[in-house]
């Protein structure tokens, strides 16, 4: 497995905005790819990331082959005319601590209920802003 890297500090402000849109693609057991939009997509630090489960259906039972498939899952942000993209190990479901007592309490304030915290162990960071930086590793 690779060594986790730090996701730089520019592309955690980006991910931790709550006004950014941000994009969870995941495969399917039969190798279709399945993506989503989830506002629950935060990175309480620059070495992991984590995703509420809220409505998830399909995206869960991905996450769970994936994860013992070895398998990365791509998370995209925008920000503005900037966009990044995280690649990531499939972590822990979480369903109790911190990190989904503070998702649960985040997500009551828009009426919503989690059922656990997917985390996630960022493995390659690229810049995919509409510009000549595009593909850009930047982790």
């Amino acid at each position: 497995m690779k060594i986790v890297v730090k996701i730089p500090d520019e592309v955690v402000n980006a991910i931790n905005n709550e006004k950014n849109p941000k994009i969870l693609a995941t495969v399917g057991a039969d190798g279709a790819p399945h993506a989503i939009q989830a506002g629950s997509i935060r990175a309480p630090s620059n070495e992991m990331m984590i995703v509420g489960a809220i409505l998830m259906k399909r995206t869960g039972k991905n996450l769970e082959a994936m994860k013992s498939d070895n398998k990365m899952a791509s998370f995209l942000v925008l920000d503005g005319m900037k966009s990044y993209e995280v690649r990531c190990r499939v972590g822990d479901f979480v369903t109790s601590g911190p990190l989904f007592d503070t998702m649960s309490e985040k997500m009551k304030q828009v009426g919503m209920t989690v059922q656990g915290v997917w985390t996630f162990s960022p493995v390659e960071v690229f810049n995919q802003s509409a510009s000549y930086e595009a593909g850009t590793k930047m982790a």
